[in-house]
């Protein structure tokens, strides 16, 4: 399996919720990156999948 890449595209602000704008990981998720194991950091890709689909639909298909 190859090495899941960091989601970070470098526009690091967060929300009211602490999620970040950019790559959409929470402060925790951030922090922990490199700790996590493939296995993880993928589950966290896919919980950034679902925090943009809700971003999305709350501006109405507009993406940041």
């Amino acid at each position: 399996m190859s090495e899941v890449k960091n989601p970070c595209i470098n526009i690091c602000r967060t929300d009211s919720k602490g999620i970040c704008l950019g790559c959409r990981r929470s402060l925790e998720e951030i922090g922990d990156w490199s700790k996590y194991s493939q296995f993880e950091k993928t589950a966290v890709l896919e919980k950034i999948k679902q925090r943009r689909n809700e971003v999305e639909d709350y501006y109405g298909g507009f993406s940041f």
